[in-house]
């Protein structure tokens, strides 16, 4: 087998959510595979917080991660202040090199035949074409996520969860909240409008779930070339879910929020059905929310729990190991998942192999992947009033026949995702 060497942008830390757990996963799998990854990270990665940049690069190197440079910004963003991340998206697209690339000593990245983004964001798409024009190097980005969306009232739902998660996070002033959501309305225009340019540029654009094209419009179903899916269950999830269901884990008076906590996972509006659910089951029960949250977000959002007179009721756990947020799956009486954001929601698989129904948006990600099967019930994307009915239906039901989806395994994703960036590199 002839060896590739590639150049991979990517963040591929599991506590970033799914985007970064599944980049890791194929980093992996590549050097398997005969396809070695020399990691450069995103720009983005200069502006998070400090503590997750010591945090990530730990990770990384611990998990022996060839780590061999990242793009930085202008001297300016090195410093923390208030919307530095879209700062920094703005200035991009409007001065794309103005973002530079630094090599780690000793990385010999010049042999490298192409370079990969491993993710659909503004960060990486940038950083790659970047890379690629430096070095001269085949392009190709794998997209986790629709980086748009052609479908008006699409976003304008994505919209709404964006303010109810400033109004959570406290920004009462209506005239500041709608100035900042037409800030980042602006941003937002720009970059769909630069991305749809920019990702003429790559060789191969590869989607890991037929959702995506789906979402961007049907002039790209043409251009992209999806995995149908691309994510599945590592042999590794596979024995932890089997020993769990093994032990047949008794239900517990838990319900488990599905994404991250973020907007586009739809928090907020878990937090204000969870009140009115509360209202039509047995007191005891908790919502369960996991997953990686900076303090000062995570005290805003306890100050909006006690707001709504839930904060008994609902638990925020940090990020958790796989082994650990599995257990709390199999044992959670319910899934809440209102995501608005998604391509092939990897959280619903887990739940639907560990016995636990799902309530969630009736999506392209979820209805394509999901329709249909025992134990998943779809409403209308941003009802919360349906959202709240179907909760207290399915937690006050006993025994709830769940399906385990068939898709093809990990091995067979791998193979099939190596042979597409093989044949552009090779041929």
């Amino acid at each position: 087998m002839d060896r590739i060497n590639a150049i991979v942008v990517a963040t591929p830390l599991p506590f970033v959510g799914g985007g970064g757990y599944r980049a890791l996963l194929s980093i992996r799998e590549y050097e398997k595979r005969g396809i070695f990854p020399r990691v450069i990270l995103p720009w983005s990665f200069q502006v998070l917080p400090l503590n997750m940049r010591k945090k990530s690069i730990d990770f990384l190197l611990k998990e022996g991660r060839n780590i061999c440079g990242n793009a930085v910004l202008p001297k300016i963003f090195h410093f923390n202040f208030p919307g530095r991340r879209s700062l920094a998206e703005l200035l991009v697209s409007y001065f794309p090199k103005k973002i530079k690339i630094v090599v780690s000593k000793g990385s010999q990245i010049d042999n490298s035949q192409c370079v990969i983004s491993m993710h659909e964001g503004f960060d990486s798409i940038t950083t790659s074409l970047v890379i690629g024009e430096i070095f001269s190097l085949k392009r190709i980005v794998l997209l986790q996520l629709p980086p748009f969306y052609g479908d008006e009232k699409r976003i304008k739902n994505i919209k709404e969860a964006d303010r109810l998660w400033l109004e959570a996070l406290g920004i009462r002033s209506f005239l500041l909240r709608e100035a900042w959501m037409s800030f980042r309305g602006i941003i937002d225009a720009r970059i769909s409008k630069n991305v749809k340019i920019l990702l003429n540029e790559f060789d191969l654009i590869l989607a890991v779930s037929k959702s995506i094209p789906v979402e961007m419009g049907d002039e790209w179903f043409r251009r992209v070339v999806y995995l149908d899916p691309g994510v599945a269950l590592s042999q590794e999830d596979i024995q932890l879910i089997n020993r769990l269901t093994e032990k047949k884990c008794r239900k517990e008076k838990i319900v488990i929020f599905g994404g991250r906590p973020v907007s586009g996972k739809g928090i907020v509006e878990a937090l204000i059905a969870w009140r009115s659910i509360l209202k039509g089951v047995d007191h005891k029960y908790k919502l369960v929310i996991t997953g990686e949250i900076q303090p000062n977000v995570l005290s805003r959002l306890k100050v909006f729990c006690r707001k709504l007179d839930i904060e008994n009721k609902v638990q925020f756990t940090g990020f958790l190991p796989r082994k650990e947020r599995l257990s709390l799956v199999a044992k959670a009486k319910l899934m809440l998942y209102p995501s608005h954001v998604d391509a092939f929601p990897f959280a619903v698989l887990e739940a639907l192999y560990l016995n636990t129904p799902v309530v969630a948006y009736d999506i392209p990600a979820l209805r394509i992947y999901y329709q249909g099967l025992e134990g998943i019930t779809l409403i209308n994307e941003s009802d919360l009033e349906a959202l709240v009915q179907k909760s207290v239906e399915l937690i006050s039901t006993r025994n709830i026949p769940t399906d385990k989806p068939r898709f093809k395994s990990w091995n067979k994703i791998m193979n099939e995702e190596t042979n597409l960036i093989r044949k552009l590199v090779l041929e």
